[in-house]
């Protein structure tokens, strides 16, 4: 069974803000696929499409704490962590890109150096969303818990489609598929996103 984890913060206050873009494309893929997230058994939120082939989570810990809800995961389902898919927004890539891995480093993102510490491997695929923009002034917690411009939110509403395509795609292929396909325009893809 593959696994597609998106990251955020639970809570409302958090609900919309940069940090939640994890959270953003899962929803979208809920949405798609008429799937509704609801409780697990352990820190965080699950749903399996009717077919039983793949998992939508939501970690409920805080960010930085998202390693725990996967290793639950991992040990519930016992599945490899070739098999997930791990969502998330990223600093260092411009607003708007996407761009697809098959493995890789934290990069500075808390909710991944928690999920490598507690699975002890880098080697999971992951999308990154890009969220820097020239209107970066703040330190980098209080802009990454900040909502999106309104002037923003035609970009981020194609990026979160985009990113919910690349993702299905290594759902029902393969992750070098999803890379290749998706990862051509990476830091425009959103804004000229082709319809499958």
């Amino acid at each position: 069974m593959k696994c597609l984890i998106g990251l955020g913060n639970p809570g409302s206050e958090y609900e919309e803000t940069k940090h939640n873009l994890g959270y953003m494309v899962i929803d979208r893929i809920a949405q798609r696929k008429r799937m509704t997230l609801k409780p697990g058994s352990g820190p965080y939120w699950e749903s399996t499409d009717r077919t039983g082939s793949f998992l939508l989570i939501k970690p409920t810990t805080s960010m930085n704490e998202s390693g725990v809800a996967v290793l639950a995961l991992k040990d519930k389902y016992d599945f490899s962590p070739s098999d997930m898919l791990v969502i998330y927004d990223d600093l260092d890539l411009p607003l708007g890109s996407v761009r697809i891995r098959e493995k890789g480093g934290a990069g500075g993102h808390h909710g991944m150096e928690s999920i490598i510490y507690h699975l002890r491997s880098e080697d999971f695929p992951r999308i990154r969303l890009g969220i820097d923009s020239v209107e970066r002034d703040s330190d980098d917690v209080e802009f990454v818990l900040s909502r999106f411009s309104e002037d923003q939110t035609g970009d981020i509403r194609n990026m979160v489609d985009y990113a919910a395509d690349g993702a299905l795609e290594f759902i029902y292929s393969d992750i070098q598929r999803s890379m290749n396909k998706f990862n051509k325009r990476e830091n425009k893809g959103n804004l000229n996103r082709e319809e499958n």
